[in-house]
């Protein structure tokens, strides 16, 4: 089975400090270019005192039968 990227990884990071007994959860927008998810975790732990988070990427991919050699 061959696995081939089919389209353009995405990132995102999501606020995962416990707050009143739960994750913040807030997510940031998606976006193709990792280094904008730092931006938007100082910002938001600048606004909140956050300090936990977690980051995200997805690759869309498709499988296919290994082709005959």
């Amino acid at each position: 089975m061959e696995i081939q990227i089919t389209g353009i990884r995405k990132h995102v990071a999501e606020c995962v400090t416990e707050t009143a007994g739960k994750a913040c959860g807030i997510r940031s927008s998606v976006w193709e270019a990792p280094t904008q998810l730092n931006h938007w975790i100082r910002a938001h732990a600048g606004e909140t005192g956050h300090t936990k988070y977690k980051k995200h990427t997805e690759e869309p991919v498709s499988t296919s039968p290994k082709r005959a050699e």
